[in-house]
This record gives C-alpha cells, structure tokens and sequence, in this order.
C-alpha cells in the first residue's frame, strides 16, 4: 500500500507505518509549511491508498478523484475545517481525526490567560517596559520624595493598583466540558479550585466521579462562578449561547476566559458589560473576524487580555497527534475499530 504524508508526524511514528505501507510519500505543510493546493492533492493521490493531512484540503473532488483511497486521517480537532466527510462517507472511506491533540495545550494556555488577566502579568509586564508609568517614577507625599513607585505602598503604586485575586477557593465555572473541558477542570482543582459544570450531555454523577465537580444550569453557573471558561464546540444549540442576557448575571468581580469559539459568544454584548465595569475583565484567544482588526473596540479596554489564537499552538502537539494518528490507523488495517472515526456509519 502507498501513504502520503502532508502533516507533521514525530519519525518514531513513521517507522511504524513503514510496517504497512510500501511505499510513504511526505510532501505539503508537514515538510515545507506550503500547503498543496487541491490540484497538486488531486495528482498526489492517484495512486495512494491512504493520507494523512493536516491543513491540505480533501474537497469532494480531491476524495473522488483518488481512485485507491481508502482512509482519510485529519489531524485536525476538527476535520471538517478541510475535509469532505460527506464525501468521503459516500465512497465507504473512513475519516480519521487528531481530536483532543492540543487538550493539554489549550488548557495550561487558558490557565496562564487566566492568571496573567486576573494578576495583571501582562498588562505590568507591558508597563515596566515600555512606559514610564511604572519603572523610575517617584511619588512625593508632604514634599518628601519616595523611592521608585515599584516598592512604595502610596496609593498609587503598582503594590496597590494592580493586586488580584487568588483563584485558590475560588469558583470556576466551565461552559462545556469535552476533552479540553475535563483538562482544564483538573487543572482548577489542582489549583484548590470549586468546579461548577454547564453541560447538558454529562450527567451529575460522571462530573462528580471524573472530576470532581458538580453539575449547575447555566443560569446558576453564570450567578456564581468567580472566573468563566467556555469550551463548547460551535452547534446549533451552543452559536450565540452567552448573550447579553447571561453577561449580566455574572458577579461584578467575576472574569471570562474565552479559548474556544468566539461563536459561542455574542461579542458586542461582551464589549458593553467590560465598558460598563459589570464585570471584572476577560481574556480572549479567539475572535469573530480573525485576524483581530487594528481598530478593534476591545484593543481600548484596560481589562481585557487579548491573545492571536495561539492557545493551541504548540510545537508537542504534532508528538500528541502522530501517536493518535498512527494507532487508529495500525487498529483499522488490522481489521479493528479506530477510536477517533468521524463517520463510523462506514464500518457498520
């Protein structure tokens, strides 16, 4: 059998396809970090039994013009981003996907957002280097002069502008608690963190036993969480799910950290409540328009942490992936059931 190869896959892995496949051919994102284009994909896969992508795309003509085909692995969380499923469904052509790869990475990102917001990292990180307002400054009290704002106690020194809360004791409140979710929720209770959960597909005992956390309505979640996570997928049910309304329900000292969808999220409500000072801050990674503009309404608020959609980007995410990958992918030929099969209807 022939492979092709255009995601980024750890050689350890390779070897062990090289047990299956006569023949591997590594081209696209995973060698150059130049996507193919579906012409170049259509002329690749002519003679292929299998590939593996990452970002290159199988549109359904790319599927149907490879007549050999006979499994598909994404490495994407989502595949659907560049995959015809459909597609490749109707051909009987299992799709194999990466989901969960960058669990580890989107949570220990979202945490460090968290942190950095509600600490002020960032935001004093910024100060000392590139203004005055902090580093050299000196406040005078009675005509007395006081040393470098840093170590002083006066009102107005970092030492009291920029204090925030522990998270320890705290409640965190998770919208949706999938592989990501379930990450973050062990982190927060690493951190001596209450775990309030929103997620109408797990019942309250699986919560309780896996991380142990409770159950709540949205409604209760967004009243009494101390600090928001959201980690739904974008559904029908979820699109446009934290409106206003919700917004307004949180606590005035309360912050949101979005690293999931910016769908899920009406962003103009967002915008008002953090004008308005009903909430503490956000952290944001994700946005409805990316890149992010220049003259974006959130780049002028103070207590809001914005981040380019890098909470799941990291160089041990190909490590993750090339292991799921190549394990589905030795179980299918050998006549198993792969575990992260997108349209499984086709090996009924």
């Amino acid at each position: 059998m022939k492979l092709l190869i255009t995601a980024r896959m750890i050689p350890e892995d390779v070897d062990r396809l090289r047990g299956i496949f006569s023949e591997i051919e590594f081209a696209g994102w995973g060698t150059d970090k130049v996507k193919l284009s579906e012409d170049e994909m259509v002329k690749r896969l002519s003679d292929k039994d299998a590939v593996i992508i990452e970002f290159e795309p199988m549109s359904k003509r790319v599927v149907d013009s490879a007549p050999h085909l006979r499994l598909i692995a994404c490495c994407r969380n989502e595949p659907e981003a560049n995959v015809d499923v459909a597609a490749a469904t109707a051909r009987g052509i299992p799709v194999l996907s990466g989901a969960g790869r960058n669990a580890v990475s989107v949570a220990e990102f979202t945490f460090g957002m968290l942190l950095s917001l509600v600490r002020n990292i960032a935001r004093t990180d910024h100060l000392l280097k590139h203004t005055g307002e902090i580093t050299g400054m000196e406040y005078s009290r009675n005509d007395q002069l006081k040393g470098p704002s840093e170590w002083s106690l006066d009102p107005g020194a970092p030492f009291n502008r920029f204090g925030g809360p522990e998270l320890h004791g705290k409640a965190l409140g998770l919208v949706g608690m999938g592989t990501i979710g379930r990450v973050v929720a062990k982190l927060g209770r690493a951190f001596g963190m209450d775990l309030l959960v929103y997620d109408p597909y797990l019942t309250e005992e699986g919560i309780r036993e896996e991380v142990g956390g409770r159950k709540v309505s949205l409604e209760s979640l967004m009243q009494v969480a101390d600090f928001i996570s959201l980690h739904a997928k974008v559904t029908d049910e979820t699109r446009g799910l934290i409106d206003y309304r919700y917004l307004s329900m949180m606590k005035p000292s309360a912050y949101l950290v979005n690293t999931a969808r910016a769908a899920i999220m009406d962003y103009d409500a967002l915008y008002r409540v953090l004008r308005e000072g009903k909430i503490a801050g956000a952290a944001l990674d994700v946005f409805p328009s990316e890149p992010i503009s220049g003259d974006d309404p959130f780049l002028t608020l103070e207590n809001v942490l914005l981040t380019p959609h890098l909470a799941g980007s990291s160089p041990d995410i190909p490590k993750h992936h090339s292991q799921m990958i190549t394990d589905d992918i030795l179980t299918y030929f050998a006549g198993g059931r792969p575990k992260r099969i997108m349209n499984p209807v086709v090996l009924e």
